[in-house]
């Protein structure tokens, strides 16, 4: 007996010691770009994760496609890039020569799991695709549609076999049983059905409390289901009659998880798994003792065993993958962490770093080969802006809960905090000689600030609604605002005198001078982009009407061209001039939340919720 401890304990601390954190190698950035851009920082967040039946690799779905990764070593060896929205589920196919995705694009796409190259894109569904999963056999697919139904595939020629209807809602999660013979569904209408995998006939219904079934899977017997929901539970039923054999207490109830707790059975059936707001808790299945859980520092929001029964890979809330030793609990290796959204975009005065917010946290990054460089040091409740001093030395940050603070560009450390609001700090900005500060507030102010000191200068109560954004002319004299109250204010920068109001009919998000300070350009809700002259302040020209939200706008150094970030993921590029569009970039899965031009004007910058930024060559334009 004390032998076996000794080799326990010696097996762990030969874990512990092998444990790495597998930082993204720089050549990940190019990874499965799309058109046109020559560079990604980010890799966005996840949904799901699947092993290869070899166990050498696994494939997480996620906001940006399908990453694949060594599991043994935890590098990223491709990104599958061809869905146009987030991508909900991957799962290789039983012989391990393909994976189907299903995505928020209404399609499933089955690729090459070697070369990534789409063999197949299959439609019919209306809407997201939750799940989809193999056939034992590798000949059929199942997916699970939020337009309630599920449907099953050849394979190979796309085409629809038989279309699964019932359910009163979406439809969240979709297996085929060990034997290929049944499927089982879990939906949002709190029910989980067993379906004859031929003739589409309902077999049976889970019968006892099941809340919303985000998750279902058979055990490797087929003899049982294990149902997942956001409950303090987890629970196991027959998969034959439909009745409730067992329930898991768990430690604790994921109540903000949109998705719910995964579930699934270990390779051999004796234990299950379920993921819960701050860990990844086990239990034999027989008799419901409960195991020492894996992952304490974090929940486990998706997950996978190995094939070869050895290990365990989660996707965790903070959206790292963490591989586990299934028998010693003990950490093998941690893949730094996917992450949600990017808020903004800002180019250093020299072009090699870029600023960018995120949650939490303002981000440096190398803007040259998509490194992370550095963070912000001190506390962030959330970074809605941040902009480089003109000499590069410092950056402004403004976020939630009123602050706008200053820090050390190169340290990241904190050089002081500036309050002032009662509310959260929408857009900052230096002054182009470096000398202010100015910050938009959601409570209507506007406010200036010494740069050196950080003392207020003024306060102006500026809209009667969100201030979004604010910026100086070229030669730092005035200030236009940009509010939701469907107005643009220009101020005199020293006495804070108002000079002109511009009125629209929607609210504005982002104005910007041209180099030249001749010139402004805004973008609002709906109606988009609009040309003003900035010194008669006269209106130009409407660069845009497809009633989408441009949520930034920005004027290249040169002035020649203007970008905008639109809600609908994409961004665009006009010709300042003429208003003509040169260029549509597409390739983000969310919201296009900034646009901003490098310092050579040969790059564009795009800030999208999907966790990325793009790199656009926009030097040819």
């Amino acid at each position: 007996m004390k032998r076996r401890i000794h080799y326990i304990c010696i097996c762990a601390c030969i874990l512990a010691a092998c444990a790495f954190n597998a930082r993204a190698s720089p050549e990940i950035s190019r990874l499965g770009l799309p058109e046109g851009a020559k560079l990604r920082i980010g890799k966005g967040s996840l949904n799901s994760i699947a092993y290869s039946p070899s166990s050498m690799r696994f494939a997480a779905a996620g906001s940006l496609g399908v990453w694949i990764y060594d599991a043994r070593f935890g590098k990223e060896i491709a990104l599958f890039h061809g869905h146009t929205d987030n991508v909900h589920s991957a799962a290789y196919s039983p012989d391990g020569r393909r994976i189907v995705s299903g995505s928020g694009d209404n399609t499933l796409r089955v690729w090459d799991a070697e070369t990534g190259e789409t063999l197949y894109t299959f439609t019919g569904h209306t809407d997201a695709v939750y799940s989809a999963a193999f056939s034992p056999d590798s000949r059929r697919i199942v997916s699970a549609s939020g337009d309630n139904t599920l449907r099953v595939w050849d394979a190979e020629t796309g085409e629809t076999l038989k279309t699964l209807e019932g359910h009163r809602k979406a439809v969240y999660s979709a297996a085929f049983s060990p034997d290929g013979k049944r499927i089982v569904s879990g939906s949002g209408d709190y029910t989980a059905r067993v379906w004859d995998a031929e003739t589409g006939a309902v077999l049976n219904e889970l019968k006892g409390y099941i809340g919303v079934a985000y998750w279902a899977a058979f055990s490797p017997d087929g003899r049982r289901i294990a149902i997942g929901n956001r409950s303090a539970e987890a629970g196991i039923w027959d998969a034959e009659t439909g009745t409730l054999l067992k329930t898991f207490k768990k430690y604790e109830r994921s109540r903000h998880r949109t998705g719910g707790d995964p579930v699934a059975f270990s390779q051999d059936g004796k234990f299950l798994a379920s993921g819960s707001s701050n860990r990844l808790e086990m239990w034999v299945a027989a008799s419901g003792a409960r195991l020492p859980s894996i992952g304490y520092e974090s929940g486990a929001k998706a997950f996978a065993f190995s094939p070869d029964g050895h290990s365990v890979a989660t996707v965790a809330d903070d959206n790292g993958i963490r591989i586990w030793n299934v028998k010693l609990r003990g950490l093998v290796s941690s893949i730094d962490a996917h992450e949600d959204g990017f808020l903004f975009a800002a180019f250093s005065p020299d072009g090699k770093r870029i600023a960018a917010g995120r949650g939490a946290s303002v981000q440096i990054w190398n803007a040259e080969t998509g490194a992370f460089f550095n963070a912000l040091k001190g506390s962030i409740d959330a970074a809605y802006s941040a902009a480089y001093s003109p000499d590069g030395k410092q950056i402004v940050s403004g976020g939630r809960n009123s602050a706008v603070q200053i820090w050390n560009a190169e340290t990241g450390a904190r050089v002081s905090a500036l309050f002032g609001y009662r509310g959260d700090v929408h857009s900052v900005a230096y002054s182009p000689d470096g000398r202010r500060i100015v910050s938009a507030g959601g409570d209507g102010i506007v406010g200036v600030w010494d740069a050196g000191t950080g003392a207020r200068v003024k306060m102006i109560k500026a809209h009667a609604k969100p201030v979004r954004s604010a910026a100086y002319s070229p030669d730092s004299r005035r200030i236009a605002s940009a509010g939701m109250d469907e107005r643009i204010h220009i101020w005199d920068a020293e006495t804070g005198a108002r000079i002109k109001t511009l009125m629209h009919i929607r609210g504005f998000y982002s104005v910007a001078y041209s180099p030249d300070g001749k010139k402004m350009v805004s973008s609002s809700s709906y109606d988009n982009v609009h040309l003003w002259d900035a010194e008669t302040f006269v209106h130009l020209k409407r660069l845009e009407e497809d009633w989408t939200d441009v949520l930034s706008v920005a004027y290249s150094p040169d002035g020649r061209t203007i970008a905008g970030a639109f809600k609908n993921g994409s961004a665009r590029v006009w010709d300042a001039e003429t208003g003509a569009l040169l260029k549509t970039l597409e390739g983000h899965h969310g919201a296009v939340r900034c646009a901003a031009y490098s310092p050579d004007g040969k790059t564009l910058a795009t800030a999208s919720d999907d966790g990325s930024i793009l790199l656009w060559d926009v030097s040819n334009l």
